[in-house]
């Protein structure tokens, strides 16, 4: 999926792809979001800016019995390397990729049993038409499902953990910063960092019925001796950081920085506020660093960090 000014293709974002999804969701939240819209063999199911293929190989277990997966993406090469790995997980059929807009999902009308997305509203200018086209495909009777986060209520969570605390503050200070950015973001045209508690209202205004939440229930603290496989993924993401090549960063952090720049311009921020914070953000950084190189080097790092704001939010298409 392409977006904003992300190319989700490019190494480091599509390896994000990759790696992460796999710990989204907990099996068993899995299976009750099954139960609740009513997933069975035999169904045909669309996924709208499917990336890799991700709710694919999620969900194959409950519709792979004659069942028919279609993923839909405008990057090429998403696609390409989605084929190929759906041929581990789908058995080398059922599995199909079409290449086109979730503006203008190239499928006929009423063709879906179930069609969702994950992701993808929150990278959007225009996350109605996408779930207008969702609608449009889905038959009668159908699911229309979207997995979408609230990342602006997340950035109010208060750190806890093995890290020199910060004073409240600087905790607002962020906030308000990351609130502006988010704001300027949604203004460019690049999406609503907060849509997950907005897609309920969304579903029902463009008339899906029998909408519900369900609720990420997957904890992210972290722990020693870090026994479960999501604990031991995000610390070896943690000691890569920490280990990346300073010279080969510096480059994509000026990337960064310069949509972050633009994104908090367009919200109402000041150039002097964006610079006394990125100079802040790089001296706390810098103090940090050494601290958790020897936290993670003897194995005493832990973030009471409990979970994220991340729906699944489904209704039904009545007629």
């Amino acid at each position: 999926m392409s977006s904003g000014n992300r190319d989700w293709s490019e190494e480091d974002l599509r390896k994000h792809l990759v790696d992460a999804r796999k710990h989204l969701w907990r099996e068993s939240t899995i299976r009750r979001i099954v139960n609740r819209t009513g997933l069975a063999e035999g169904i045909t199911a669309v996924d709208a800016g499917c990336g890799l293929g991700y709710l694919g190989w999620t969900f194959r277990p409950f519709y792979g019995g004659g069942g028919r997966y279609i993923g839909i993406d405008c990057s090429a090469s998403l696609l390409d390397e989605a084929k190929d790995l759906s041929s581990e997980w789908s058995g080398g059929s059922g599995a199909f990729f079409l290449r086109g807009s979730v503006y203008d999902l190239p499928l006929p009308d009423r063709c879906s049993d179930l069609t969702m997305c994950q992701t993808l509203l929150m990278h959007l200018e225009h996350p109605e038409k996408a779930l207008e086209e969702m609608m449009r495909v889905t038959r009668p009777g159908g699911v229309v499902m979207c997995m979408e986060p609230d990342n602006n209520s997340a950035m109010l969570a208060v750190p806890w953990g093995s890290q020199p605390s910060v004073s409240d503050d600087e905790l607002l200070r962020r906030f308000r910063m990351n609130l502006i950015w988010a704001r300027g973001r949604k203004k460019l045209g690049r999406g609503d960092w907060g849509i997950g508690q907005k897609v309920p209202k969304m579903m029902s205004d463009l008339g899906l019925r029998n909408v519900d939440v369900i609720h990420n229930d997957m904890p992210r603290f972290m722990n020693p001796p870090y026994e479960t496989e999501f604990q031991r993924f995000m610390m070896d993401e943690l000691r890569e950081r920490l280990e990346k090549d300073e010279e080969g960063e510096k480059g994509r952090r000026a990337v960064q920085e310069k949509e972050w720049k633009e994104c908090y311009l367009a919200g109402g921020g000041s150039l002097t506020s964006f610079y006394r914070s990125r100079r802040e953000s790089r001296r706390h950084w810098e103090e940090l660093k050494p601290i958790l190189r020897e936290q993670t080097r003897n194995g005493t790092y832990f973030n009471g960090l409990a979970g994220s704001h991340f729906y699944c939010v489904f209704g039904f298409r009545t007629e």
